[in-house]
Protein backbone atom coordinates (compact mmCIF):
# COMPACT_ATOMS: atom_id res chain seq x y z
CA UNK A 1 0.00 0.00 0.00
CA UNK A 2 0.92 3.63 -0.36
CA UNK A 3 2.34 5.13 2.47
CA UNK A 4 1.43 8.50 0.63
CA UNK A 5 -1.65 8.05 0.53
CA UNK A 6 -4.19 9.70 2.40
CA UNK A 7 -7.93 8.05 2.25
CA UNK A 8 -10.27 11.12 2.73
CA UNK A 9 -13.46 8.70 1.08
CA UNK A 10 -13.74 10.77 -1.99
CA UNK A 11 -17.00 10.74 -3.53
CA UNK A 12 -18.81 11.47 -7.05
CA UNK A 13 -21.26 12.30 -8.61
CA UNK A 14 -22.90 10.96 -12.21
CA UNK A 15 -23.01 12.80 -14.96
CA UNK A 16 -25.15 11.75 -17.83
CA UNK A 17 -26.22 13.18 -21.17
CA UNK A 18 -29.62 13.20 -22.88
CA UNK A 19 -29.24 11.62 -26.31
CA UNK A 20 -26.88 13.77 -28.37
CA UNK A 21 -25.46 13.54 -32.37
CA UNK A 22 -22.23 14.70 -31.97
CA UNK A 23 -19.20 15.59 -29.26
CA UNK A 24 -20.42 19.18 -28.87
CA UNK A 25 -21.39 19.56 -25.33
CA UNK A 26 -24.53 21.51 -23.91
CA UNK A 27 -24.81 22.16 -20.63
CA UNK A 28 -28.93 22.19 -20.95
CA UNK A 29 -28.31 18.63 -21.46
CA UNK A 30 -26.13 17.80 -18.33
CA UNK A 31 -27.74 15.99 -15.63
CA UNK A 32 -26.06 15.39 -11.79
CA UNK A 33 -27.19 12.29 -10.04
CA UNK A 34 -26.78 11.16 -6.63
CA UNK A 35 -23.43 11.28 -4.81
CA UNK A 36 -21.87 7.92 -5.11
CA UNK A 37 -18.83 6.51 -3.18
CA UNK A 38 -15.82 3.99 -3.91
CA UNK A 39 -18.03 1.38 -3.08
CA UNK A 40 -20.86 2.61 -5.79
CA UNK A 41 -18.42 2.69 -8.61
CA UNK A 42 -16.82 -0.73 -7.95
CA UNK A 43 -20.10 -2.19 -7.86
CA UNK A 44 -20.77 -1.68 -10.92
CA UNK A 45 -19.54 -2.81 -14.28
CA UNK A 46 -18.55 0.13 -16.60
CA UNK A 47 -17.17 3.50 -14.69
CA UNK A 48 -15.43 6.43 -16.61
CA UNK A 49 -13.95 9.10 -13.98
CA UNK A 50 -13.47 12.79 -15.70
CA UNK A 51 -11.53 15.34 -12.94
CA UNK A 52 -9.10 18.23 -14.00
CA UNK A 53 -5.11 17.63 -13.18
CA UNK A 54 -4.22 17.80 -9.72
CA UNK A 55 -7.56 16.48 -8.35
CA UNK A 56 -5.95 13.04 -7.11
CA UNK A 57 -7.66 10.78 -9.82
CA UNK A 58 -5.09 8.45 -10.02
CA UNK A 59 -3.95 8.02 -6.62
CA UNK A 60 -7.73 7.17 -5.49
CA UNK A 61 -7.85 4.05 -8.68
CA UNK A 62 -4.37 2.97 -7.76
CA UNK A 63 -5.32 2.55 -4.03
CA UNK A 64 -8.76 1.19 -5.30
CA UNK A 65 -6.65 -1.55 -6.71
CA UNK A 66 -4.23 -1.96 -3.91
CA UNK A 67 -7.66 -2.26 -1.87
CA UNK A 68 -9.10 -5.34 -4.13
CA UNK A 69 -5.49 -6.97 -3.95
CA UNK A 70 -5.49 -6.99 -0.25
CA UNK A 71 -8.40 -8.66 -0.47
CA UNK A 72 -7.58 -11.10 -2.35
CA UNK A 73 -9.61 -10.27 -5.89
CA UNK A 74 -7.91 -9.95 -9.09
CA UNK A 75 -7.36 -6.32 -9.59
CA UNK A 76 -5.03 -4.78 -12.19
CA UNK A 77 -3.79 -0.87 -12.68
CA UNK A 78 -2.69 -0.05 -15.89
CA UNK A 79 -1.53 2.54 -18.15
CA UNK A 80 -3.34 3.37 -21.31
CA UNK A 81 -0.87 5.36 -23.45
CA UNK A 82 1.11 1.86 -23.27
CA UNK A 83 -1.43 -0.46 -24.13
CA UNK A 84 -1.38 0.45 -27.73
CA UNK A 85 2.22 -0.40 -28.49
CA UNK A 86 3.11 -3.00 -25.74
CA UNK A 87 0.74 -4.22 -23.50
CA UNK A 88 3.10 -6.69 -21.14
CA UNK A 89 4.85 -3.06 -19.95
CA UNK A 90 1.38 -1.38 -19.51
CA UNK A 91 0.80 -2.87 -15.62
CA UNK A 92 1.60 -0.94 -12.60
CA UNK A 93 -0.08 -2.49 -10.02
CA UNK A 94 -0.30 -6.43 -10.93
CA UNK A 95 1.25 -7.93 -14.01
CA UNK A 96 1.13 -9.90 -17.03
CA UNK A 97 1.39 -13.07 -15.54
CA UNK A 98 -1.30 -12.60 -12.93
CA UNK A 99 -4.19 -11.20 -15.40
CA UNK A 100 -3.36 -14.15 -17.33
CA UNK A 101 -4.10 -16.57 -14.82
CA UNK A 102 -7.20 -14.37 -13.99
CA UNK A 103 -8.48 -15.01 -17.89
CA UNK A 104 -8.15 -18.40 -17.16
CA UNK A 105 -10.32 -18.15 -13.96
CA UNK A 106 -13.94 -17.70 -13.81
CA UNK A 107 -13.59 -14.64 -11.33
CA UNK A 108 -14.54 -11.20 -11.68
CA UNK A 109 -12.06 -8.98 -11.70
CA UNK A 110 -11.37 -5.17 -12.17
CA UNK A 111 -9.61 -3.45 -14.03
CA UNK A 112 -8.76 0.21 -13.89
CA UNK A 113 -7.44 2.06 -17.07
CA UNK A 114 -5.76 4.86 -16.62
CA UNK A 115 -5.92 7.23 -18.37
CA UNK A 116 -7.69 8.45 -21.66
CA UNK A 117 -5.55 12.24 -21.89
CA UNK A 118 -2.20 10.20 -21.68
CA UNK A 119 -3.10 7.77 -24.17
CA UNK A 120 -3.86 11.11 -26.68
CA UNK A 121 -0.89 12.82 -26.15
CA UNK A 122 1.43 11.97 -28.95
CA UNK A 123 -1.65 10.77 -31.85
CA UNK A 124 -5.49 11.51 -31.53
CA UNK A 125 -5.92 7.50 -32.33
CA UNK A 126 -3.66 6.12 -29.77
CA UNK A 127 -6.33 5.83 -27.55
CA UNK A 128 -9.05 3.96 -29.96
CA UNK A 129 -5.98 1.56 -30.67
CA UNK A 130 -5.66 1.34 -26.69
CA UNK A 131 -9.16 0.50 -26.33
CA UNK A 132 -9.25 -2.28 -29.25
CA UNK A 133 -5.93 -4.05 -27.91
CA UNK A 134 -7.49 -3.96 -24.42
CA UNK A 135 -10.62 -5.74 -25.69
CA UNK A 136 -8.98 -8.31 -27.95
CA UNK A 137 -6.92 -9.45 -25.06
CA UNK A 138 -10.01 -9.09 -22.64
CA UNK A 139 -12.85 -10.87 -24.81
CA UNK A 140 -13.14 -14.07 -23.11
CA UNK A 141 -13.47 -12.26 -19.60
CA UNK A 142 -15.67 -9.02 -20.37
CA UNK A 143 -18.94 -9.94 -19.02
CA UNK A 144 -16.78 -10.49 -15.51
CA UNK A 145 -14.45 -7.30 -15.63
CA UNK A 146 -15.26 -4.09 -13.74
CA UNK A 147 -13.78 -1.38 -15.47
CA UNK A 148 -13.14 2.20 -14.51
CA UNK A 149 -11.29 4.77 -16.98
CA UNK A 150 -10.45 7.72 -15.67
CA UNK A 151 -9.48 11.15 -17.97
CA UNK A 152 -9.07 14.87 -18.17
CA UNK A 153 -12.41 16.12 -19.15
CA UNK A 154 -10.57 17.76 -22.37
CA UNK A 155 -9.50 14.69 -23.71
CA UNK A 156 -12.89 12.67 -23.26
CA UNK A 157 -15.40 12.70 -26.07
CA UNK A 158 -18.95 11.59 -24.40
CA UNK A 159 -20.37 10.60 -28.02
CA UNK A 160 -17.04 9.14 -29.89
CA UNK A 161 -15.54 8.16 -26.93
CA UNK A 162 -18.33 6.31 -25.46
CA UNK A 163 -19.99 4.63 -28.62
CA UNK A 164 -15.94 3.48 -28.86
CA UNK A 165 -15.75 1.77 -25.36
CA UNK A 166 -19.69 0.57 -25.78
CA UNK A 167 -18.95 -1.34 -28.74
CA UNK A 168 -15.72 -2.57 -27.68
CA UNK A 169 -15.46 -3.10 -23.53
CA UNK A 170 -19.92 -3.66 -23.95
CA UNK A 171 -21.25 -5.31 -20.88
CA UNK A 172 -24.16 -7.56 -21.03
CA UNK A 173 -26.21 -8.08 -18.13
CA UNK A 174 -27.58 -11.38 -17.01
CA UNK A 175 -31.49 -11.57 -17.74
CA UNK A 176 -32.40 -12.56 -14.00
CA UNK A 177 -30.34 -9.50 -13.10
CA UNK A 178 -31.99 -7.10 -15.54
CA UNK A 179 -35.31 -8.33 -14.02
CA UNK A 180 -34.69 -7.20 -10.49
CA UNK A 181 -33.24 -3.89 -11.42
CA UNK A 182 -36.70 -2.87 -13.33
CA UNK A 183 -37.91 -2.25 -9.60
CA UNK A 184 -34.68 -0.22 -9.05
CA UNK A 185 -34.86 3.97 -10.18
CA UNK A 186 -32.67 4.38 -13.19
CA UNK A 187 -30.22 5.99 -12.01
CA UNK A 188 -29.01 2.88 -9.78
CA UNK A 189 -29.48 0.08 -12.65
CA UNK A 190 -26.43 -1.76 -13.62
CA UNK A 191 -27.85 -1.98 -17.31
CA UNK A 192 -23.94 -2.34 -18.90
CA UNK A 193 -23.64 1.03 -19.73
CA UNK A 194 -21.02 3.32 -18.82
CA UNK A 195 -21.66 5.47 -16.12
CA UNK A 196 -19.48 9.28 -16.40
CA UNK A 197 -18.65 10.37 -12.72
CA UNK A 198 -16.62 13.87 -11.58
CA UNK A 199 -14.78 13.50 -8.88
CA UNK A 200 -16.09 16.09 -6.31
CA UNK A 201 -14.01 18.70 -4.64
CA UNK A 202 -12.54 18.13 -1.03
CA UNK A 203 -14.88 19.46 1.74
CA UNK A 204 -13.64 20.91 5.43
CA UNK A 205 -13.78 17.46 6.96
CA UNK A 206 -11.23 16.18 4.27
CA UNK A 207 -9.39 19.58 4.08
CA UNK A 208 -9.19 19.15 7.94
CA UNK A 209 -7.74 15.04 7.81
CA UNK A 210 -5.46 15.88 5.06
CA UNK A 211 -3.96 18.74 7.07
CA UNK A 212 -3.44 16.47 10.35
CA UNK A 213 -2.03 13.78 7.91
CA UNK A 214 0.72 16.29 6.31
CA UNK A 215 2.12 17.41 9.97
CA UNK A 216 -0.70 19.98 10.78
CA UNK A 217 -0.65 19.40 14.76
CA UNK A 218 -3.75 21.64 15.13
CA UNK A 219 -5.53 22.03 11.86
CA UNK A 220 -8.47 24.65 13.57
CA UNK A 221 -6.14 27.91 13.10
CA UNK A 222 -5.70 26.27 9.64
CA UNK A 223 -9.44 25.97 8.73
CA UNK A 224 -10.08 29.08 10.62
CA UNK A 225 -7.00 30.69 7.91
CA UNK A 226 -8.56 29.16 4.85
CA UNK A 227 -12.05 30.56 6.01
CA UNK A 228 -10.73 34.18 6.84
CA UNK A 229 -9.22 34.07 3.27
CA UNK A 230 -12.97 32.66 1.97
CA UNK A 231 -9.94 30.87 0.37
CA UNK A 232 -12.38 27.28 0.10
CA UNK A 233 -12.04 27.35 -3.90
CA UNK A 234 -8.27 27.29 -3.30
CA UNK A 235 -8.04 24.07 -1.69
CA UNK A 236 -10.57 22.02 -3.29
CA UNK A 237 -8.05 19.74 -4.79
CA UNK A 238 -5.34 17.72 -3.51
CA UNK A 239 -2.42 18.89 -5.51
CA UNK A 240 -3.47 22.43 -4.32
CA UNK A 241 -4.03 21.08 -0.97
CA UNK A 242 -0.47 20.14 -0.71
CA UNK A 243 1.35 23.33 -1.42
CA UNK A 244 -0.64 25.02 0.65
CA UNK A 245 -0.11 22.88 4.45
CA UNK A 246 3.83 23.16 3.15
CA UNK A 247 3.00 26.96 3.08
CA UNK A 248 1.25 26.73 6.29
CA UNK A 249 3.92 24.43 7.66
CA UNK A 250 6.99 27.01 6.64
CA UNK A 251 5.15 30.52 7.44
CA UNK A 252 2.48 29.50 10.07
CA UNK A 253 -0.13 31.54 8.17
CA UNK A 254 -1.28 30.90 4.40
CA UNK A 255 -1.64 34.36 2.97
CA UNK A 256 -4.22 36.80 2.01
CA UNK A 257 -6.30 36.22 -0.46
CA UNK A 258 -4.56 38.20 -3.30
CA UNK A 259 -1.75 35.76 -2.27
CA UNK A 260 -3.46 32.71 -2.68
CA UNK A 261 -5.20 33.61 -6.22
CA UNK A 262 -1.44 34.67 -7.62
CA UNK A 263 0.18 31.52 -5.83
CA UNK A 264 -2.90 29.33 -7.00
CA UNK A 265 -2.64 30.43 -10.91
CA UNK A 266 0.97 30.26 -10.99
CA UNK A 267 0.60 26.12 -9.59
CA UNK A 268 -1.76 25.61 -11.92
CA UNK A 269 -0.34 27.23 -15.26
CA UNK A 270 2.38 25.13 -14.76
CA UNK A 271 2.90 21.22 -16.19
CA UNK A 272 4.05 19.39 -13.68
CA UNK A 273 4.29 16.08 -15.72
CA UNK A 274 7.18 15.51 -17.62
CA UNK A 275 5.94 13.63 -20.43
CA UNK A 276 3.10 15.85 -21.03
CA UNK A 277 5.33 19.34 -20.74
CA UNK A 278 7.39 17.82 -23.53
CA UNK A 279 4.36 16.29 -25.46
CA UNK A 280 2.56 20.18 -25.46
CA UNK A 281 5.61 22.67 -24.04
CA UNK A 282 4.51 25.65 -23.37
CA UNK A 283 6.77 28.19 -20.79
CA UNK A 284 4.74 29.72 -18.03
CA UNK A 285 5.27 33.12 -19.28
CA UNK A 286 3.58 31.81 -22.65
CA UNK A 287 0.79 30.10 -20.40
CA UNK A 288 0.26 33.33 -18.06
CA UNK A 289 -0.55 35.62 -21.30
CA UNK A 290 -2.63 33.02 -22.72
CA UNK A 291 -4.78 32.85 -20.20
CA UNK A 292 -5.18 36.52 -19.54
CA UNK A 293 -6.47 36.55 -22.90
CA UNK A 294 -8.42 34.01 -22.71
CA UNK A 295 -9.97 35.00 -19.44
CA UNK A 296 -11.00 38.15 -20.95
CA UNK A 297 -12.68 37.25 -23.93
CA UNK A 298 -15.05 35.34 -22.01
CA UNK A 299 -15.72 38.07 -19.73
CA UNK A 300 -16.56 40.55 -22.38
CA UNK A 301 -18.82 38.90 -24.35
CA UNK A 302 -20.47 37.02 -21.05
CA UNK A 303 -18.94 33.35 -22.65
CA UNK A 304 -17.86 30.94 -19.69
CA UNK A 305 -16.99 27.94 -21.95
CA UNK A 306 -13.66 27.49 -24.10
CA UNK A 307 -14.01 25.33 -26.93
CA UNK A 308 -11.16 22.52 -27.07
CA UNK A 309 -9.40 22.37 -30.25
CA UNK A 310 -9.36 18.61 -31.39
CA UNK A 311 -11.03 18.88 -35.13
CA UNK A 312 -13.98 17.77 -34.42
CA UNK A 313 -16.14 20.60 -35.98
CA UNK A 314 -17.29 21.78 -32.55
CA UNK A 315 -18.88 25.05 -32.46
CA UNK A 316 -19.76 25.54 -28.81
CA UNK A 317 -17.54 27.92 -26.55
CA UNK A 318 -15.19 30.32 -27.41
CA UNK A 319 -12.81 29.59 -30.61
CA UNK A 320 -9.25 29.68 -28.90
CA UNK A 321 -7.91 30.50 -32.44
CA UNK A 322 -9.50 33.74 -32.78
CA UNK A 323 -8.47 34.98 -29.20
CA UNK A 324 -4.61 33.91 -29.80
CA UNK A 325 -4.09 34.20 -33.42
CA UNK A 326 -0.78 33.77 -33.27
CA UNK A 327 -0.56 30.70 -31.54
CA UNK A 328 -1.30 27.47 -33.34
CA UNK A 329 -3.30 24.66 -31.86
CA UNK A 330 -0.97 22.60 -30.02
CA UNK A 331 0.45 25.41 -28.01
CA UNK A 332 -4.05 26.42 -27.59
CA UNK A 333 -4.26 22.62 -26.52
CA UNK A 334 -1.37 22.39 -23.98
CA UNK A 335 -2.97 26.04 -22.26
CA UNK A 336 -6.27 24.15 -22.04
CA UNK A 337 -5.15 21.09 -20.63
CA UNK A 338 -3.06 22.93 -17.96
CA UNK A 339 -5.08 22.69 -14.47
CA UNK A 340 -6.04 26.41 -14.52
CA UNK A 341 -9.09 25.26 -16.33
CA UNK A 342 -11.43 22.32 -15.47
CA UNK A 343 -12.04 19.23 -16.98
CA UNK A 344 -14.03 19.88 -20.35
CA UNK A 345 -17.28 18.75 -20.24
CA UNK A 346 -17.69 17.91 -22.96
CA UNK A 347 -14.84 19.28 -25.55
CA UNK A 348 -15.61 22.60 -23.89
CA UNK A 349 -13.08 23.52 -20.71
CA UNK A 350 -14.13 26.42 -17.97
CA UNK A 351 -11.51 27.99 -15.90
CA UNK A 352 -11.55 25.98 -12.35
CA UNK A 353 -13.42 28.80 -10.74
CA UNK A 354 -15.37 31.93 -11.64
CA UNK A 355 -13.05 34.30 -9.41
CA UNK A 356 -9.67 32.94 -11.13
CA UNK A 357 -11.13 33.96 -14.64
CA UNK A 358 -12.09 37.59 -13.04
CA UNK A 359 -8.76 38.32 -11.20
CA UNK A 360 -6.74 37.12 -14.83
CA UNK A 361 -9.30 39.52 -16.65
CA UNK A 362 -7.95 42.49 -14.01
CA UNK A 363 -4.56 41.64 -15.01
CA UNK A 364 -5.41 41.73 -18.66
CA UNK A 365 -6.61 44.87 -18.25
CA UNK A 366 -3.95 46.24 -16.22
CA UNK A 367 -1.72 45.29 -19.12
CA UNK A 368 -3.61 48.15 -21.41
CA UNK A 369 -3.45 51.05 -18.30
CA UNK A 370 0.86 50.64 -17.88
CA UNK A 371 0.32 51.78 -21.50
CA UNK A 372 -1.26 55.38 -20.74
CA UNK A 373 -2.65 55.51 -24.69
CA UNK A 374 -5.02 52.92 -23.73
CA UNK A 375 -6.27 54.51 -20.21
CA UNK A 376 -8.84 56.29 -21.99
CA UNK A 377 -10.13 53.12 -24.15
CA UNK A 378 -10.54 50.56 -20.61
CA UNK A 379 -12.39 53.53 -18.26
CA UNK A 380 -14.76 53.06 -21.40
CA UNK A 381 -15.10 49.76 -20.44
CA UNK A 382 -15.66 49.81 -17.08
CA UNK A 383 -17.57 53.14 -16.80
CA UNK A 384 -20.09 55.17 -18.63
CA UNK A 385 -22.58 57.52 -18.40
CA UNK A 386 -26.55 56.83 -17.77
CA UNK A 387 -28.82 59.73 -17.36
CA UNK A 388 -26.87 62.17 -17.09
CA UNK A 389 -24.77 59.88 -14.08
CA UNK A 390 -21.26 58.02 -14.04
CA UNK A 391 -21.84 54.21 -13.03
CA UNK A 392 -20.24 51.21 -13.26
CA UNK A 393 -20.66 48.72 -15.81
CA UNK A 394 -22.24 45.60 -14.32
CA UNK A 395 -20.41 43.07 -15.56
CA UNK A 396 -17.50 44.57 -14.38
CA UNK A 397 -17.59 44.96 -10.84
CA UNK A 398 -16.24 41.60 -10.40
CA UNK A 399 -13.50 42.96 -12.25
CA UNK A 400 -12.70 45.76 -10.64
CA UNK A 401 -12.79 44.57 -7.03
CA UNK A 402 -9.21 43.31 -8.52
CA UNK A 403 -8.17 46.24 -10.54
CA UNK A 404 -8.85 48.75 -7.44
CA UNK A 405 -6.07 46.70 -6.02
CA UNK A 406 -3.49 47.21 -8.98
CA UNK A 407 -4.24 50.84 -10.25
CA UNK A 408 -4.71 53.68 -7.88
CA UNK A 409 -6.89 56.02 -10.63
CA UNK A 410 -8.99 53.26 -10.99
CA UNK A 411 -9.94 52.58 -7.60
CA UNK A 412 -10.47 56.52 -6.48
CA UNK A 413 -12.98 56.48 -9.55
CA UNK A 414 -14.63 53.11 -8.82
CA UNK A 415 -14.50 53.93 -4.85
CA UNK A 416 -15.74 56.96 -5.10
CA UNK A 417 -18.69 55.93 -7.66
CA UNK A 418 -19.82 53.28 -5.65
CA UNK A 419 -17.98 52.76 -1.81
CA UNK A 420 -19.38 49.22 -1.10
CA UNK A 421 -17.34 47.73 -3.78
CA UNK A 422 -14.78 46.95 -1.30
CA UNK A 423 -17.24 44.27 0.11
CA UNK A 424 -18.03 42.61 -2.95
CA UNK A 425 -14.64 40.63 -3.36
CA UNK A 426 -11.31 40.91 -4.07
CA UNK A 427 -9.02 41.55 -0.97
CA UNK A 428 -9.64 44.63 0.50
CA UNK A 429 -6.81 43.98 2.64
CA UNK A 430 -4.45 44.74 0.19
CA UNK A 431 -5.62 48.21 -0.24
CA UNK A 432 -4.28 51.56 1.87
CA UNK A 433 -5.02 51.87 5.32
CA UNK A 434 -6.34 55.02 4.44
CA UNK A 435 -8.33 53.87 1.51
CA UNK A 436 -10.33 51.25 3.87
CA UNK A 437 -10.77 53.88 6.58
CA UNK A 438 -12.29 55.66 4.68
CA UNK A 439 -14.57 53.00 3.49
CA UNK A 440 -15.21 51.91 6.88
CA UNK A 441 -16.65 55.37 8.15
CA UNK A 442 -18.40 56.27 4.67
CA UNK A 443 -20.42 52.75 4.97
CA UNK A 444 -21.28 52.96 8.67
CA UNK A 445 -22.61 56.55 7.76
CA UNK A 446 -24.81 54.82 5.08
CA UNK A 447 -25.46 52.00 7.01
CA UNK A 448 -26.50 54.39 9.92
CA UNK A 449 -29.31 56.34 7.74
CA UNK A 450 -30.51 52.95 6.73
CA UNK A 451 -29.60 52.78 3.25
CA UNK A 452 -27.92 49.25 3.85
CA UNK A 453 -26.48 47.75 0.28
CA UNK A 454 -26.34 44.08 0.23
CA UNK A 455 -22.83 43.48 0.26
CA UNK A 456 -21.96 45.36 3.01
CA UNK A 457 -24.07 42.74 5.02
CA UNK A 458 -22.06 39.68 3.48
CA UNK A 459 -20.07 38.49 6.48
CA UNK A 460 -17.48 36.72 4.57
CA UNK A 461 -16.55 39.94 2.37
CA UNK A 462 -16.55 42.06 6.29
CA UNK A 463 -14.21 39.30 7.37
CA UNK A 464 -12.02 39.98 4.31
CA UNK A 465 -11.87 43.64 4.97
CA UNK A 466 -11.04 43.89 9.01
CA UNK A 467 -7.98 43.55 10.49
CA UNK A 468 -6.24 44.71 13.61
CA UNK A 469 -4.74 47.48 11.90
CA UNK A 470 -8.04 49.41 12.00
CA UNK A 471 -8.98 47.71 15.21
CA UNK A 472 -8.83 50.97 16.87
CA UNK A 473 -11.15 53.06 14.47
CA UNK A 474 -13.72 50.23 14.76
CA UNK A 475 -13.87 51.05 18.31
CA UNK A 476 -14.18 54.36 18.08
CA UNK A 477 -17.24 53.88 15.49
CA UNK A 478 -18.91 51.39 17.98
CA UNK A 479 -18.81 53.98 20.55
CA UNK A 480 -20.68 56.06 18.38
CA UNK A 481 -23.11 54.00 16.93
CA UNK A 482 -23.39 52.05 20.16
CA UNK A 483 -27.36 52.23 19.78
CA UNK A 484 -27.61 51.56 15.88
CA UNK A 485 -28.95 48.01 15.85
CA UNK A 486 -28.18 47.79 12.21
CA UNK A 487 -25.02 48.37 12.54
CA UNK A 488 -24.21 45.89 16.25
CA UNK A 489 -23.05 42.94 13.49
CA UNK A 490 -20.99 45.04 11.33
CA UNK A 491 -18.79 46.78 14.04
Amino acid sequence: MSEDYIDLERTFHELSLKSEENDEFNFRNLLFGKRLSWTDLLAGYRTVILSEAGAGKTEEIRHSTQMLRQEGKAAFFLRLEHIADDFDIAFEEGNLAEFEQWLASYEEGWLFLDSVDEARLREPQDFERAVRKFATRLSVALQRAHIVLTSRGTAWRPVTDLKLCQQQLRYIEPAQVAEENQKVDAIDKLDGSFRIVALDDLGATQVEKFARAKGVVDPRPFIDAIERADGWSMVARPDDLTELVEYWNKYNRIGNRLELMQSSIARRLAERDQNREEALPLSIADAMVGARCVAAAATMIQESTIRVPDGSGNTKGIAVAAVLPDWDSKKCIALLARPIFDEAIYQTVRFHHRTVREYLTAEWLKGFLDRETSRRKVESLLFREQYGQTVIVPIMRPILVWLILMDGKIRERALTLSPELIFEGGEPKALPLETRLKILRDVCETMHTDIVRGSTNDYRAVQRFADKDIAPEIKALFVKYASSDELQWFL
